[in-house]
């Protein structure tokens, strides 16, 4: 007997949208990251789970809601994220015409929306978008909750963690969970088995030396960063869960997979895929020198001969670090 399908995760088709004709050839086609993550956290707790990444098969929005209307999953979550995390804005506009393109084909259809931006805007969000809830904070918990929920005959949604919603008074908002802290355990991978891989490419200047932009593959080694820049939005989905958790508004959650984590999935991706250009996604992979060098020397143990860019700031690199991510 087949199961039910739980969650079915969506990531839209921005890249026209975003990069108009530069997308044809020169943009990435990227693995959605947090898509994958959040994949992972609700399968490894039960779940049945399934990702659709429109960007990567190129479906229309109507494309998009015939597919889900074919796996008929009981939670449609359509993850707002981009190449770098300020992108969810971006991608909102495809994430909107995706939703409003599965309600007009099934008005009873949960959806639920996730990601930087409607974290941030979660109340304005509910009001403008095709979509029945909200995720205010990183997710996950927040998902696994929702599924248990909408199995019931009553589903009470005011006792679902980081939730906001709808009733016949308005908008609602329900307290927010702490943040996962046991990444390797709780999030271990991106559901690699999950997601077309022999789609992804890299940017085009990812491999200006010549090689093939394909097989590519991103990940993250952290989540978050310590640093408080007053432009920036990487904090923004997970400040519910650092309030629920008792951090001080002044401290900025980070949280790592080890090292020997880490490399375990490049091991995967590298013999498995045949990947050699990744992407480390952390918005400071270049920060803690232990951290850092732990997946330097277990890549050069291995001598993959891998093409990686990730990001960094000039006041993190310290002494001897180049030669090692170099080596690497």
């Amino acid at each position: 007997m087949t199961m039910k399908l739980d969650i079915l995760f969506i990531n839209p088709s921005s890249r026209s949208q975003v990069y108009q004709a530069l997308g044809n050839d020169l943009a990435a086609i990227e693995n959605p990251v947090w898509a994958g993550l959040l994949a992972s956290f609700c399968r490894r707790r039960g779940l049945t789970v399934e990702i659709l990444d429109a960007e990567a098969e190129g479906l229309t929005p109507a494309q998009v809601a015939e597919r889900v209307r074919d796996l008929d999953p009981l939670l449609v979550a359509v993850v707002v994220y981009g190449h770098q995390p300020s992108a969810s804005t971006q991608n909102m506009t495809a994430a909107g015409l995706v939703c409003t393109a599965i309600k007009r084909d099934e008005p009873a259809r949960r959806i639920i929306l996730v990601g930087g931006h409607v974290a941030a805007l979660p109340e304005r969000t509910l009001r403008e978008e095709d979509a029945d809830f909200v995720a205010g904070g990183e997710g996950p918990h927040t998902l696994f909750e929702l599924v248990a929920a909408l199995k019931t005959t009553a589903p009470r949604y005011d006792q679902v963690a980081g939730l906001w919603y709808r009733d016949d008074e308005g908008i609602r908002a329900t307290p927010d969970r702490p943040l996962v802290a046991d990444l390797d355990n709780e999030i271990p991978d991106q559901a690699w088995d999950l997601l077309p891989m022999t789609r992804y490419r890299a940017h085009n200047w990812h491999c200006l030396d010549g090689r093939r932009r394909q097989p590519y593959a991103a990940l993250y080694t952290t989540l978050g960063c310590p640093y408080h820049c007053s432009f920036c939005c990487i904090q923004t989905p997970f400040r519910a869960g650092e309030r629920a958790g008792g951090l001080r508004e002044s401290v900025n959650s980070y949280r790592y997979w080890s090292p020997d984590h880490v490399v375990r999935q490049i091991d995967l991706l590298v013999n498995r895929h045949g990947v050699r250009n990744i992407k480390i996604a952390d918005e400071m992979f270049v920060l803690n020198r232990k951290h850092v060098l732990g997946i330097c020397k277990r890549l050069i143990e291995r001598r993959y001969d891998l093409n990686i860019w990730a990001y960094a700031r000039v006041d993190t690199i310290k002494d001897g670090m180049l030669d090692q991510l170099r080596a690497a």
